[in-house]
């Protein structure tokens, strides 16, 4: 069984051989596992038969990037989502925000037209990470090239990008997007909805470029450990309408609805379902989720992927074959379930550890 037809199993709930597994990984993670022994020229996808791949969209304002400043231990730059940050180099920390180019309504009007497609220009779309992607776009005829390699590898392709939240915080800056969803939420929801259809006419495009895919990763961190970052009316009234149309519109082409959503989003689960989300990731542990509890009341609904503790797994090897035995035992029952850790794996996880967890995963995924 190929990883495409493994995941499409998973969340159709067909018979299994072994449950699928993807993870992601910190920066310096990575950086360590070559000083560990990690071999060269193979990325940890490769070296771990994940039966997943990704590929990143780009649905930024394409502002214009620039690297402001750069020594040794940080890089400050302009990106193209509309930002100015501080990135500490070789480091798995958070960016240090700086600036925001949408000031005010004047500005986001000025600025809006950058969501639009160029057929002739570079692709909004590469294997590389939107995130400090400060290298130019490939163009369409490359990005095919990179699609046709991973289709022939046989496994599920997903399409990350930005949601709207995430999309319109990054232009408009955190703490102001908080404060426009009180006071002005009709202006959010332009922002947020001018996103959003700039990543279905990428689709769109893709579409007629043969560059369909399986799946839309949806990145967009509603929630923190605590709890949603504004309440279930205000999502419900600004982006569940956005969220609705999206699902719609991926149902209609058959794209896989996917979201990665940091902390606790369990107060819009039912919503989120209800526009058509079918896999939810990561399910952070220490935001209080447990996939033993939440696969009776939602897995007949919903295919969860993730919520393997990260602090067990770089703790005692019993602590960690426990939390690995113990939660697939549950999550896998019936399909629906994919092996991730809760987040990414940090620098603690040694690279001789995550070899004897993905034996782990391997031994418990088995049906």
């Amino acid at each position: 069984m190929d990883g495409r037809t493994r995941i499409r199993h998973a969340i159709l709930r067909r018979p299994l051989d072994r449950i699928p597994r993807y993870d992601s990984f910190w920066e310096d993670t990575l950086s360590a596992w070559l000083a560990q022994g990690m071999p060269t020229g193979a990325g940890p996808e490769d070296l771990f038969d994940f039966d997943l791949r990704i590929m990143n969209i780009d649905a930024s304002l394409r502002c214009e990037q620039e690297i402001l400043r750069e020594d040794p231990e940080c890089v400050v730059f302009r990106d193209r989502a509309g930002y100015t940050a501080r990135k500490f180099m070789g480091k798995s920390r958070a960016l240090e925000w700086i600036d925001h180019v949408t000031k005010d309504k004047q500005t986001w009007q000025r600025l809006r037209d950058g969501f639009r497609v160029d057929p002739a220009g570079p692709a909004r779309l590469d294997v590389k990470s939107y995130f400090f992607h400060m290298d130019p776009y490939p163009a369409w005829s490359e990005v095919k090239q990179q699609y046709d390699a991973i289709r022939a590898t046989g496994k599920y392709l997903a399409y990350a990008v930005y949601g709207p939240w995430e999309g319109a915080w990054r232009h408009r800056g955190y703490t102001p997007l908080l404060m426009d969803l009180a006071e002005d939420p009709l202006w959010v929801a332009e922002m947020a909805e001018a996103q959003s259809e700039l990543v279905v006419a990428i689709l769109r495009h893709c579409a007629a470029l043969s560059l369909k895919p399986d799946a839309l990763w949806l990145v967009d961190d509603l929630a923190c450990t605590r709890g949603l970052l504004f309440s279930p009316a205000t999502w419900r009234a600004v982006f569940k309408p956005i969220y609705r149309r999206l699902g719609q519109f991926l149902r209609d082409e058959g794209i896989s609805f996917w979201l990665h959503c940091c902390g606790n989003c369990l107060p819009l689960l039912d919503d989120l379902i209800e526009c058509g989300l079918e896999v939810l990731q990561p399910l952070q542990a220490q935001a209080g989720l447990d996939v033993r509890e939440l696969k009776p009341a939602y897995g007949d609904r919903i295919t969860f992927w993730g919520n393997i503790n990260v602090v067990k797994l770089s703790g005692p090897a019993e602590a960690c074959e426990a939390e690995i035995r113990d939660k697939i035992m549950v999550a896998k029952q019936g399909g629906g379930y994919i092996y991730h850790s809760d987040h990414s794996i940090p620098p603690e996880v040694t690279f001789a550890r995550y070899q004897s967890i993905m034996e782990l995963v391997e031994k418990y995924g088995r049906y």
